[in-house]
């Protein structure tokens, strides 16, 4: 059995999942077993992710292989790789990060495992450069008298922002569904929907 997670790192207003659906795609993921998230790479309590580990966890399927087309897309965090790697080896699945596969089905080379580190440094390394980048950007903006930062959230940048929250808001509004049911649909976390619930009702 075939799966894969698709990840970035702001909504699908700014990034698009569609490379990587097509990299899934590609190597045999059917439809149904294609996770997609917009959540940080450093962030470790991540919905979508979680619930996808879980159904592998539980699956019975003889063989089972876990998708990403980069290693970032995974995660941006040593610690969490590490993690990944270890609960791979435990679940027996074979992990493949673009063309480089990681068969924990068996016992791995030391070699190979060290390849994914490294890996996974560079994408963390990445991560705290963009970090440093932004926050210069902000330090230096405010020493010219601008003013950094988001646009007051509103309920009309909320609905622009995930057209699918929108949509499912009102089948929460009507006890469709749950909470943790309009959290998964809008792939954001149980904070951020309620904040979002809050927000929409104060000013409705």
């Amino acid at each position: 059995m075939k799966w894969s997670y698709c990840r970035c790192s702001t909504n699908a207003d700014k990034q698009d999942l569609s490379r990587q659906i097509r990299y899934a795609k590609k190597h045999g993921v059917e439809d149904k077993n294609i996770f997609k998230e917009f959540a940080s790479g450093s962030k470790e309590d991540r919905v979508e992710l979680n619930r996808l580990l879980l159904i592998i966890e539980k699956s019975t399927a003889p063989s089972k292989s876990l998708y990403f087309s980069s290693v970032d897309r995974a995660t941006r965090s040593i610690k969490q790789l590490i993690s990944l790697i270890e609960w791979a080896k435990k679940n027996k699945v074979r992990l493949v990060f673009g063309d480089f596969v990681i068969d924990c089905r068996g016992t791995l080379s030391a070699l190979t495992e060290g390849q994914l580190l490294m890996l996974g440094l560079v994408a963390e390394l990445n991560r705290l450069i963009i970090v440093e980048n932004v926050n210069d950007g902000l330090i230096t903006a405010r020493e010219q008298g601008r003013i950094g930062g988001q646009p007051k959230l509103t309920k009309e940048r909320i609905y622009k922002k995930n057209p699918d929250f929108a949509k499912y808001y009102i089948e929460y509004k009507n006890k469709r569904i749950n909470k943790k049911e309009l959290s998964r649909l809008c792939c954001v976390c149980r904070n951020t929907i309620t904040n979002w619930i809050q927000l929409i009702e104060t000013q409705s």
